[in-house]
């Protein structure tokens, strides 16, 4: 059976690039109806923040990543000592009392030597028996691993391909902590072999780590299960994702109105592109469901390339995305996204609630194809909700050279129309409106584009916004004429 995993450090937020790291496994093990593990890797106490455990667990689910078990190593303390000390035993670890500050030392006389810097601990061929006597005398001790000298390692991972290594280049690291928490390079292994884990995908920076981790697996007797190192996730600008470029937690881009789908897509192709058949000149294939991933998914299709974030393609994804939901499940988004960011404009908030949903619907069916990321509605759609009526035409290159006298005739006119009793604004066409307005311009011998951009300025505070006549039929016949008499 295939048995995957995520296994991230609970320190805080959901990183955008987890968000892969979590996926990949997640679609193998679902297509192959296998298993997806959590673990949270908590034994560094230092950096742990208790809140994380949640704040990863909901990250996914935002996702739709939802895992089949969920352990904590920090509650696996005993299983750990027992394989650092097996390893002791079978001589492929030591204890070791070298301190802090010695080791310190001896980096910094490497350093001064201009040599590199592979420690090797002067008890790392101290016995068993000697060890065990100072530590019963209560000295404090690690357990460290032992490798053996100028060994070669070859190794095969299912995405980099075959790297080499040597043992000589390599640190005898730490496994078991003075505190009794293992490192990362004895829990995480001996937790995969307990746990039936059958692939591994975890980032490219850990494959310097490999050597240390053969050495283990063959210390111990363990068959190394399938490994993916993935290629780092780069900035358009360079180097890794880093929050002073942009947001790169999850929460981050649910603040900021993204939608979780769109995300998860857009993430989903940075080091994976499934093949598909297509028709020559037909486009190639961009948008996915999870489902559509899970029947899709294969290995062989990862690149091992360092994709790029591009922030601008994760806004068109989830313009695609935002526009081909309905305006009723788009209030919905909406509305759950004013409510998890607190959204603080009272004024605006008690307008959509007094309007009610149909006329909000209105205006999102008409709007969302402007619109990129939920936190742009407000700006798109206060105008229908809240009229300040101070505009100063002077400042537009349209309306500019309006003398007052033109524009209060204007909108004297066309208040006039408005307010006539067979004029009626629901049944008004198109084409009769456009023929007003032209018609109005050419009596006042003025540009038509003048008259309109006057128009849209006085009944919506803004240069941009969707077609005039579009606007005039959501707002209503005693909005319109409330608006431009505002002006007079």
């Amino acid at each position: 059976m295939v048995v995957t995993r995520f296994a991230p450090s609970p320190t805080g937020f959901l990183h955008i690039g987890g968000v892969r790291t979590a996926l990949y496994p997640y679609l193998l093990a679902k297509k192959n109806g296998g298993k997806y593990i959590l673990r949270y890797e908590d034994t560094d106490q230092k950096r742990l923040v208790v809140e994380g455990y949640d704040m990863i667990l909901q990250g996914l689910k935002t996702f739709g990543i939802v895992p089949d078990e969920i352990y904590k190593q920090s509650e696996r303390l005993p299983v750990y000592k027992e394989y650092a000390e097996k390893l002791v035993t079978l001589g492929a670890a030591y204890y070791c009392f070298s301190t802090t500050e010695e080791i310190e030392k001896m980096r910094h006389d490497a350093e001064e030597k201009k040599m590199p810097f592979r420690f090797r601990s002067p008890y790392r061929d101290l016995s068993i028996a000697e060890a065990k006597k100072r530590i019963d005398a209560g000295e404090p001790c690690t357990i460290r691993q032992k490798l053996p000298v100028n060994k070669e390692i070859l190794f095969t991972d299912e995405l980099q391909g075959v790297v080499k290594f040597n043992t000589d280049d390599t640190d005898e690291g730490v496994l078991l902590k003075s505190d009794g928490f293992p490192t990362y390079h004895l829990a995480y292994l001996v937790d995969d072999h307990l746990m039936g884990v059958t692939h591994v995908f975890r980032g490219v920076e850990w494959l310097s780590s490999v050597p240390k981790h053969v050495m283990l697996y063959e210390a111990l007797g363990i068959p190394i299960p399938k490994f993916y190192h993935l290629s780092l996730i780069l900035d358009p600008a360079g180097g890794k994702l880093s929050k002073r470029k942009g947001a790169v937690a999850v929460h981050d881009f649910v603040n900021q109105g993204y939608l979780a789908e769109a995300l998860l897509n857009f993430v989903s192709l940075l080091g994976w592109t499934p093949k598909i058949e297509r028709i020559f000149g037909e486009s190639e294939r961009e948008f996915f469901s999870m489902q559509d991933m899970i029947d899709l998914f294969d290995t062989a299709d990862l690149n091992k390339n360092s994709p790029i974030f591009n922030r601008e393609k994760l806004l068109w994804y989830n313009q695609k995305y935002i526009q081909n939901l309905s305006s009723d499940e788009l209030q919905k988004r909406f509305i759950k996204w004013m409510e998890e960011v607190k959204f603080d404009e009272p004024e605006l908030v008690a307008a959509i609630t007094a309007k009610g949903p149909d006329f909000l619907n209105t205006i999102l069916s008409l709007e969302k194809t402007r619109i990129k990321i939920l936190s742009e509605i407000p700006d798109a759609i206060r105008f229908y909700y809240i009229h300040k009526g101070n505009i100063d035409f002077t400042k537009f290159k349209q309306t500019k050279t309006l003398e007052k006298q033109q524009i209060t005739e204007i909108l004297d006119e066309l208040i006039k129309k408005f307010s006539a009793d067979d004029f009626n604004l629901e049944t008004l066409l198109h084409e009769d409106w456009e023929a007003t307005v032209r018609t109005l311009a050419e009596i006042k011998t003025l540009k038509a584009g003048s008259v309109f951009m006057l128009i849209r300025l006085a009944l919506t505070d803004t240069q941009f916004s969707p077609p005039l006549f579009d606007v005039l039929k959501i707002l209503g016949k005693d909005e319109v004429i409330a608006r431009l008499n505002s002006y007079r």
